[in-house]
């Protein structure tokens, strides 16, 4: 029996008879087997780190999604004129090194569905923790319409004084820097459902000789807000 190298891999040879072909085997070498799996452990543990580092920039990167509030709301109402109507939110951007900015909001109000008038405001932004209250204040595009006034009429007469408003803050949001860049401009929606204004009038009108009435919801009411590529 006899030992030959082959390149590097050494062979062994074992004799038989005389009339049989020499029979050749591999040699194991424990210092060859062994370099495989350590690849393939090293390819486990770098597919870990690089999955495990990627989900955590992706979660880092994530805004949270801007809060809303409506603060207050009114539609003042008289004899000579169709109704007008103003509210207040309360914005908040809770991502504390992130700017967002909002393009072209608006603010819709519903009476039982039906769409009842839509005030358009001008763009802005906030920086990274700030709260901001934005005024939305009626003018000839905030005037309600002459059958959705007749309709919240008929509510204050059915109720005694409160009327139940859906109102919609929405616009085109974006986060800066870099979550946008991922995730894109998204389209938010905040949904406040039933806003519960209160019937108020004011009689002393002398000068005009109008009586005045309105619906006032004075408070505080969280808004659902929606965003379609976040939870």
């Amino acid at each position: 029996m006899g030992t030959v190298e082959e390149g590097k891999q050494p062979l062994l040879i074992t004799v038989t008879d005389a009339g049989d072909v020499p029979e050749l085997r591999s040699i194991p070498s424990a210092n060859t087997s062994r370099w495989p799996f350590l690849f393939k452990l090293f390819l486990v543990i770098t597919t870990i780190g690089v999955t495990t580092a990627g989900i955590a920039l992706i979660i880092l990167i994530t805004p949270t999604q801007p809060t809303v509030s409506i603060n207050s709301m009114h539609i003042a109402f008289n004899e000579r004129h169709l109704p007008v109507w103003s509210a207040t939110f309360c914005i908040k951007n809770p991502n504390e090194k992130l700017l967002v900015t909002y393009e072209s909001p608006s603010v819709w109000v519903f009476h039982r569905r039906n769409h009842v008038g839509t005030i358009r405001l001008g763009s802005f932004e906030q920086r990274g923790g700030e709260e901001k209250e934005v005024v939305v204040k009626g003018d000839e595009t905030g005037v309600i319409d002459e059958e959705a006034a007749r309709g919240m009429e008929e509510d204050v007469a059915m109720t005694g004084s409160v009327v139940s408003l859906d109102m919609v803050f929405q616009g085109r949001v974006g986060f800066y820097p870099v979550a946008s860049t991922l995730w894109g401009k998204q389209n938010m929606t905040a949904v406040c459902k039933n806003v519960r204004a209160m019937l108020s009038t004011d009689d002393d009108d002398d000068e005009n000789k109008t009586k005045r009435w309105g619906l006032t919801f004075d408070g505080r009411q969280d808004c659902r807000v929606r965003l379609p590529v976040f939870p």
